[in-house]
């Protein structure tokens, strides 16, 4: 079979991220409500001869490592599969997704070739199977196999997904500067308590635009204090985006670096990004829509 095949990955934010608890297996238990966006790293599957190979190109693509990458884990778990190794790829992968960012650009990755995968060679895997997959490679890898609304929780990463979800533009902003996950998740002194009515609650009143508001200012990203410590730039960026006008939600998203913001109208939305870039000029600044 010939299989050449254009795939695209969703990067994504964290429109809030509570940190629970530290795990014995030095992971934590987070509570998050995940949201996709129109910006994504280009994927291109075809055959190839001899053995699979993996190219990443693109303007985020610098400092990945040949040896060991996202991509890399999962084609070496799925090497277990005769299905999957009866056949060699070559896969390109375009990073447009910032690394280091918060975005989810590697995770995204991994899901969009893993539901490639699962389909187009008839794996066949069950969705636990697929779960347990993701979450050897990753946390954000599970949430990243669709696009809708859902809030990841509980140490066992239990997700939740929304049948609807808002329509709102974001405008994000990338400092060109990495955070590394493990240190940030590491000097992380913030603890929330678990809440599940309230995971309830959102999910019925997601559409309650001033009830949707209130609850992600009040959820807040308990890895901002962490962050802040490790990198000043983010703080800097957080407090000119909350200074702009019509600025509804100004967050960090994830372990960082990237942040992100929401406004009361487009025409805001606008006016903010002419004046960030007039004020960053080297930043890595969008306009980026729900999806």
């Amino acid at each position: 079979m010939l299989i050449k095949k254009s795939l695209k990955a969703y990067g994504k934010i964290n429109l809030y991220l509570k940190v629970i608890k530290k795990l014995k297996n030095k992971y934590h238990e987070i509570e998050t409500l995940f949201c996709f966006l129109d910006i994504y790293d280009q994927i291109f599957v075809s055959s190839n001869r001899k053995k699979n190979q993996i190219i990443f190109t693109g303007k985020f693509s610098k400092g990945i490592n040949n040896k060991n990458n996202t991509v890399l884990k999962l084609l070496n778990i799925l090497k277990k599969y005769p299905k999957f190794n009866k056949h060699k790829f070559k896969i390109t992968i375009v990073k447009n997704i910032p690394q280091g960012s918060g975005f989810g650009g590697g995770s995204a990755d991994v899901a969009a070739l893993l539901t490639f995968f699962n389909k187009y060679l008839k794996l066949n895997l069950k969705n636990k199977t697929a779960s347990l997959i993701c979450n050897k490679i990753g946390a954000d890898v599970e949430p990243s196999l669709n696009t809708n609304f859902k809030i990841l929780h509980g140490p066992n990463n239990k997700i939740i997904e929304f049948i609807k979800k808002p329509k709102f533009n974001v405008l994000l902003i990338y400092p060109n500067c990495l955070n590394s996950t493990k240190k940030i998740y590491d000097s992380n002194k913030i603890f929330s308590k678990r809440n599940i009515s309230e995971i309830f609650l959102i999910k019925k009143n997601v559409l309650n635009v001033n009830y949707f508001f209130k609850f992600l200012n009040y959820k807040g990203n308990d890895l901002e204090q962490s962050a802040f410590k490790n990198n000043k730039t983010i703080l800097k960026v957080l407090t000119f985006l909350k200074k702009l006008k019509g600025c509804k939600l100004a967050r960090m998203t994830g372990s960082g670096s990237a942040c992100f913001a929401i406004f009361e109208n487009n025409s805001q939305l606008a006016e903010a990004i002419i004046t960030l870039k007039k004020h960053y000029k080297s930043y890595w600044i969008r306009k980026a829509k729900i999806i």
